[in-house]
């Protein structure tokens, strides 16, 4: 890890430097003349200047291209499964300022054990994500979950719902979200925007980008952010950095290079877990809820990490019919500091308990990704074939550390004062070596308005765990070589509609036992799911995108037992249907709507007590809303509203515990007019409006508290 990462000290030195670079490229970008614009190109027939060319509306709540899986820069309407686009607009509608901002927005997302001020730990149709391989940077790299992951240098958040492995591998099988990177455009760009909250939060963004060299053949974009956390825990400032580049090169028309890089910092307070009661004949009654901003940890216990992304992509057309591709990519997070704390055994009256320490250090993890692809089109007599092979290899590295165990009593209602502990345990490593490698190929078949898709996946995958903790060292290794197969029918009924049929199946990795289970560190083995999906998707309404889709979903399961054991232990079954309603309705008024309601069950269980119960952290139902409204009579002028809500969620596979639904609303305003002759704009947002008093998320035996009303503010001056 760089030493100008590890301390905020130096991170600061690093993002002052880092502006005064981006000051020069945008004085760059300033000095661009006329003369040095783009001419006109002539049609290559290439794949690659076809995607470069893509007509989307920046500003629009609808996007028509996806760029995730194996379906990367095709229209939505030609994709067989749900897919969810977030595009810049709702983003900046919003002031999103993570993932779970960004995919609330969708249906079937909700916050999975966590409350978000970590990092957010969220859940697709009731299963949690896989951290380390659900999420993915410009469609390929595997970043790591374990950080808050920016928006400011991303373009739209993507959400391919259903089972992916046969582009991804082993993922969990009911999404990939795809964060897809703002790059240079045509025109060059350069902001600045300052944020802030009622809390004394203030952060600050320098977005630059343009295009440059004889022909336009180079672009260049840059984010910069750097700011002091707050919120409205009692808590000292956090703080977070950004450093985001995104790199094009044309070298001929056939070919091109992307090069993209994140350098990801924060440093914030950890606050404590709460695990809920034991069960009083056979039901868990529910503490009331603590107050949020009061410090059950204390002040001092922090979570501070870094993470470092690269991806780097080479696309060369071949003929007018054939293209290949070339990805090598490397994300790693470093934890250096986490001081993990949960509250338990309390007293539901008094709320006297004990509050439990698990400090940790020199946690990382790494992930390495390679994929080389060939496809082309072929025709035989009067149908086409869109031919896709690759190969794949993905190499996953966990450095888990012993931790430090201490405990205090202390009150869930009215927390004391806790003394500071310093880690003197020295950090034993157990590591985790996961190898990925799969081949697959694809053939999608049109005959006119029909198309037929044929898929196969062979994956040799092994996971190899240390125990450095126990002497002689414990070594675990499981290996496996599955084959999965999918199949997909779509109909184009009209050139805007579109109605399809799938069948996926899905590898997912046996879970890593977390460190607060009995059996911290175990590898539990992969396991194979199985999906069905049957929708209709339509763009007939002009300027709105309509979806609707039925889905059967099959998986294997796994739950922290009776004595905190990470289990798998027999399989799920989740049947849904889920819905949405995006775009312009009119000039003035944009819409985002989604829902999704579904029947889950465990099924198979080795634990009859859990048998036909409902997974935990599973809400029956989610629905989404957001407006905007942009009077033509007052230009510059916006206003929005959102609400969300959440279905009751079981806290144990056992279902002996609920929290209740609840709706949470959202409201902003904006208006963007010229200052010294450039746009400017301000706005604010309301998050939580009501102010209302909820538990946000629970499961797997934990709760966690949802954060009251805030309001945040920007101002953003662009330069062109």
């Amino acid at each position: 890890m760089d030493a100008a990462m590890q301390s905020p000290t130096n991170r600061s030195a690093l993002s002052i430097a880092v502006s005064l670079a981006l000051f020069g490229v945008t004085s760059v970008a300033l000095a661009q003349t006329e003369a040095d614009k783009p001419k006109a190109d002539a049609k290559s027939g290439s794949k690659v200047e076809e995607i470069s060319v893509v007509a989307e509306n920046p500003r629009g709540y609808k996007a028509s291209i996806v760029q995730v899986g194996a379906f990367r820069d095709q229209n939505i309407l030609e994709v067989p499964l749900t897919v969810n686009v977030i595009p810049r607009a709702v983003l900046d509608s919003q002031d999103s300022r993570g993932v779970y901002d960004a995919l609330r927005n969708t249906g079937g997302v909700s916050r999975a054990q966590l409350s978000g001020a970590i990092y957010d730990n969220l859940s697709i149709r009731g299963v949690a994500l896989q951290n380390r391989t659900n999420y993915r940077l410009n469609g390929s790299l595997p970043i790591i979950n374990l950080i808050d992951m920016p928006m400011e240098n991303k373009e739209r958040v993507e959400a391919l719902k259903g089972a992916s492995s046969l582009y991804y591998g082993f993922t969990t099988p009911v999404g990939v979200i795809n964060l897809v990177t703002k790059r240079a455009r045509a025109e060059p760009n350069a902001s600045l925007t300052l944020s802030g909250n009622e809390y004394g939060q203030f952060v600050q963004h320098l977005d630059a980008g343009s295009k440059f060299g004889a022909d336009q053949q180079f672009g260049a974009r840059v984010n910069i952010v750097s700011g002091k956390l707050n919120s409205a825990l009692d808590a000292p400032k956090g703080e977070r950095n950004l450093f985001a580049l995104a790199l094009d090169w044309r070298a001929m028309d056939s070919l091109w290079f992307k090069f993209d890089y994140e350098g990801i910092a924060k440093e914030t307070l950890e606050p404590a877990t709460i695990v809920i009661p034991a069960a009083v004949n056979g039901v868990i009654p529910l503490p009331r809820r603590p107050v949020y901003s009061r410090l059950i940890a204390g002040d001092w216990p922090k979570n501070d990490a870094v993470a470092k992304n690269a991806l780097f992509r080479a696309d060369y057309t071949i003929s007018d019919n054939w293209y290949a591709l070339a990805e090598v990519g490397r994300a790693q997070t470093r934890r250096d500091k986490r001081d993990y704390s949960e509250i338990t055994n309390y007293n539901l009256v008094t709320g006297e308990g004990r509050l439990d320490y698990s400090l940790t250090r020199d946690l990382n993890f790494v992930n390495r990704n390679a994929r080389f692809e060939l496809g082309g089109k072929v025709a035989t007599g009067f149908m086409t074939h869109d031919l896709t092979f690759g190969i794949m290899q993905n190499k996953l590295y966990q450095a888990g550390a012993n931790s430090q165990a201490r405990s205090f009593t202390q009150n869930l209602y009215d927390p004391r004062p806790i003394p500071f502990i310093d880690k003197n345990v020295p950090s034993i490593l157990n590591p985790v070596n996961t190898k990925d490698k799969g081949s697959y190929a694809m053939d999608r078949i049109t005959a006119g308005d029909f198309q037929l898709t044929i898929a196969v996946r062979k994956e040799d995958y092994e996971a190899v765990t240390t125990r450095n903790t126990t002497n002689p060292p414990t070594v675990t290794r499981y290996t496996a070589s599955p084959t999965t197969y999918s199949y997909a029918g779509l109909y184009k009924v009209r050139k805007d509609t579109s109605i399809y049929a799938s069948y996926i199946e899905g590898l997912e990795e046996g879970p890593i036992a977390p460190i607060t289970a009995a059996n911290a560190g175990a590898i539990l083995p992969p396991a194979v799911s199985k999906q069905k999906e049957i929708g209709f998707k339509s763009e007939a309404i002009r300027g709105l995108l309509a979806s609707i889709a039925y889905f059967d979903l099959e998986r294997a399961t796994s739950y922290t037992d009776a004595n905190r054991f990470v289990v798998l232990d027999g399989r799920t079954r989740i049947k849904g249907v889920e819905f949405s309603f995006n775009g312009e309705l009119t000039k003035e008024i944009s819409l985002y709507a989604s829902g999704m309601r579904i029947n889950a069950k465990l099924q198979r269980a080795a634990t009859a007590a859990i048998t036909g119960k409902t997974p935990d952290s599973t809400p029956k139902e989610t629905y989404s809303l957001l407006a905007e409204y942009k009077p033509s009579m007052v230009p510059g002028f916006f206003v929005n509203a959102g609400a969300y809500y959440t279905g009751r969620r079981f806290l144990n596979p056992a279902n002996q515990a609920e929290i209740s639904g609840y709706t949470i609303l959202t409201a902003g305003m904006g208006y963007k007019t010229k200052l010294l002759n450039k746009p400017f704009s301000v706005q604010m947002n309301v998050a939580n409006a009501a102010d209302k008093d909820y538990w946000e998320a629970g499961g797997a035996g934990y709760l966690a508290v949802g954060a009251p009303r805030s309001i945040s503010f920007l101002a953003k001056m662009d330069f062109f």
